[in-house]
Parts: C-alpha cells; sequence; structure tokens
C-alpha cells in the first residue's frame, strides 16, 4: 500500500465516499475530480515539506457532498460560496477532522468562496482544485464538440 493510500484508505473506503462515483462533476465523477485534486496536493505538499496528510485528507473532502445536498440553490456563484460548507459538515459526520483541513475545506473555493486560505496547504488545495477544474472542464468540452463534429462528418459521408 503506498502511502497515499494509507492516508486516504479511511476516507476512500466509506459508502458515501464511494458514491461519489456517481456523481457528475466537471465532465468527470465527484470521485474522479477529488482524487486527481487529491493525489496532485499529496506530491506537491510532500515536495514542499509541508503536513502532506492534513493537506491530502482535506483535499479528499474539499468537495464531500452529493447534488440532491444543494440542488435547490441557483447559480454556479452561490453555489461556489455554499458548497464547502456542505462538505465541511458531512466530513464532520463522518470523520475526525483537524482545524488545518477544516480551513482547507472551507477556503478550497476563495476568491469565490467567504474563507481565505490561512496556511500553505488550504492555498495549495485551492489552486491544484482550481486547475484541476479547468483541466476537467476543457477536456469534457473538448470530447463533447469532437463528438459533435464526428456525428457531422457521418451524416455528410452517408449524404
Amino acid at each position: 500500500m503506498s502511502e497515499f493510500e494509507y492516508i486516504a484508505k479511511d476516507i476512500i473506503s466509506s459508502p458515501k465516499f464511494q458514491s461519489l462515483k456517481n456523481e457528475p462533476h466537471h465532465g468527470t465523477t465527484r470521485y474522479n475530480h477529488i482524487m486527481h485534486v487529491a493525489k496532485r496536493t499529496y506530491k506537491i505538499s510532500k515536495r514542499m515539506h509541508l503536513d502532506y496528510v492534513s493537506a491530502t485528507r482535506g483535499a479528499l473532502l474539499h468537495d464531500y457532498f452529493n447534488n440532491y445536498e444543494y440542488h435547490n440553490l441557483k447559480g454556479q456563484l452561490k453555489r461556489s460560496k455554499v458548497h464547502p460548507s456542505f462538505a465541511l459538515s458531512n466530513a464532520k459526520k463522518d470523520f475526525i477532522i483537524n482545524k488545518k483541513e477544516e480551513n482547507i475545506i472551507l477556503s478550497h473555493m476563495y476568491p469565490f468562496g467567504n474563507v481565505k486560505p490561512n496556511c500553505k496547504e488550504s492555498w495549495i488545495v485551492t489552486n491544484v482544485d482550481k486547475s484541476c477544474a479547468i483541466l476537467e472542464c476543457g477536456a469534457y468540452k473538448w470530447r463533447e464538440r469532437l463528438t459533435i463534429m464526428f456525428i457531422f462528418l457521418l451524416n455528410i459521408i452517408h449524404m
């Protein structure tokens, strides 16, 4: 078992966390997005000799919620401000988290959210989350456009 897997084992093995495999998010699943963020966070924070355990655990829990938990909220900006509190509430119910992990979860949407990162580990998760989201959304849109172009070309060929 790798060190990352050892750190993440209790979170990843929980049924609620596993249910995130069925939640669409950024053109992938919430589970895949979280894992991308957590693995990159682990590598960066370990290389920088920071608290990589808290950084990794905070990254794993930064989007720890299901879509039905906030589906009534309208608008992307409002969701970006509120969903960290849903994730934190769920994390506190299911796991023991420290103050650093709490700040990582609450501040990961900064500057769109209400809480500013107060440690280097929080800043890492905030930036890694945004870069992963951009890459995931970009890849999704690219696949979507390629599919439409492919269907269009097939229709032209069959004319």
